[in-house]
């Protein structure tokens, strides 16, 4: 698995126990809102991260990305969401999130996974791969140029129109 990177004097690298305060606080405060916090404490909670990276600046977090577990149904494709990708305001538009994102993708690509599927904006998204075009082979409570995924294994995408089940988190966003 990658080991811990370093951009800028941002260090990306797994959460620990003592990160997840800290966490809720980047989270809610990106957001203005408590939901996607509560989604990230849901998802720990009920073991559906795969993933859960932050990004630390000077020994304080920064930045945060989930990525969840999901089911194909018919499928045994590996695949997970990216929900969320948070960046304390003061470390917006610095490479902080851009960053959490390709980390995640590497190790998860390291990690064996098939695909990842984001809802979210496209023209933030599409630089990392993310494509509707993949996403619109499967079928989801979500549709449209937001939905999107990255196939991170060649013939990891769908050929029929499986549904996508997301963890019961997610229900919330529904």
């Amino acid at each position: 698995m990658s080991s811990d990177k370093n951009v800028d004097g941002v260090t990306i690298r797994q959460e620990a126990p003592a990160d997840v305060s800290a966490i809720r606080c980047v989270i809610s405060a990106a957001f203005d809102s408590e939901l996607e916090a509560k989604l990230i404490d849901k998802l720990r909670k009920d073991g559906d991260l795969v993933l859960s990276l932050v990004a630390e600046k000077d020994g304080k977090i920064v930045g945060y990305a989930g990525f969840s577990r999901l089911r194909i149904e018919g499928s045994d494709n590996r695949a997970t969401a990216l929900a969320p990708v948070a960046v304390a305001r003061c470390y917006q538009r610095r490479g902080v999130g851009t960053a959490l994102v390709r980390d995640g993708i590497g190790r998860l690509e390291e990690a064996g996974e098939d695909l990842v599927f984001v809802l979210g904006d496209p023209p933030y998204y599409k630089r990392f791969g993310f494509d509707s075009r993949i996403a619109s082979h499967y079928c989801a409570q979500w549709s449209g140029p937001a939905f999107m995924a990255l196939a991170l294994e060649p013939g990891g995408q769908a050929t029929h129109r499986p549904q996508v089940v997301y963890p019961a988190a997610f229900e919330a966003f529904g």
